[in-house]
């Protein structure tokens, strides 16, 4: 028996020493990413599907913007960078979809819109993040430009603020970084479960890149066993939990 023991013991032993240490990339935007020891929902994505995958050890560099994070791919600084979209700027893999956006618009509750499609966003004012106009099709384009209050803003918490006030009806961002931007600022004191989302636009995904094939390859087995075992989802419904908001839709 101990004989068995420790025979056991020096094979874990060896499979752990063994294991491939891999560096990582994440960026920079909260609550999606974040500081050391803070909660970060894309980087709890990414331990969820390595704790499927035992023969690799992560060292991640944090708070990247997304040009170092592309910048840290192409010169193999690091294996792999979160949230890439396209392999066209650097030489290696994408992994399958796996980091999801949900932009929504947004509005108060208590003003009671029915906004079911984009092109009930029609007559009112807009205030959103940079560059929208270009990413959120030619339907979203069309209405924008011929609203008369429109505005793309460069940082999230003063979208929130601008809904908050009254300066704007809607905002339209990720429904994610808008409860943290709601969440942290003193300057609004409302209650996160005052706004309505209204979910007009598609889901977005973004990948994993990576230099080499194997570790997609072996990140796309991880995500799927991950993704079956219902814990993926429970990451999302989780941080939705930690802001205070209770689901519309399964309250």
């Amino acid at each position: 028996m101990i004989r068995y023991l420790i025979a056991l013991i020096l094979f874990t032993t060896s499979f752990v020493s063994d294991a491939k240490t891999l560096t990582i990339g994440l960026g920079n935007f909260k609550p999606l990413f974040s500081e050391p020891n803070e909660p970060a929902l894309f980087k709890d994505i990414i331990d969820g599907v390595f704790a499927y995958l035992p023969q690799y050890e992560i060292n991640y560099h944090y708070m990247l913007s997304n040009a170092r994070l592309l910048k840290e791919l192409k010169t193999g600084r690091v294996d792999g960078s979160a949230n890439i979209f396209s392999t066209k700027e650097f030489s290696g893999c994408l992994t399958n979809p796996t980091f999801r956006y949900s932009d929504v618009a947004i509005s108060k509750k208590r003003y009671n819109f029915k906004i079911n499609r984009i092109r009930d966003l029609s007559g009112k004012s807009i205030v959103t993040y940079q560059r929208a106009l270009n990413l959120l099709g030619e339907e979203f384009y069309k209405v924008a430009t011929s609203t008369e209050h429109y505005r793309e803003i460069a940082q999230p918490e003063e979208q929130a603020i601008l809904l908050a006030k009254d300066f704007a009806d809607v905002s339209i961002g990720d429904k994610y970084i808008f409860l943290h931007s709601i969440g942290r600022n003193q300057q609004t004191r409302v209650n996160v479960n005052d706004f309505e989302f209204h979910p007009i636009f598609p889901l977005v995904y973004s990948s994993m890149g990576f230099s080499e094939q194997k570790y997609c390859d072996d990140f796309n087995q991880g995500l799927q066993k991950f993704k079956q075992s219902g814990e993926y989802e429970k990451v999302y419904e989780q941080h939705l939990i930690a802001f205070g908001y209770v689901d519309q839709n399964n309250s």
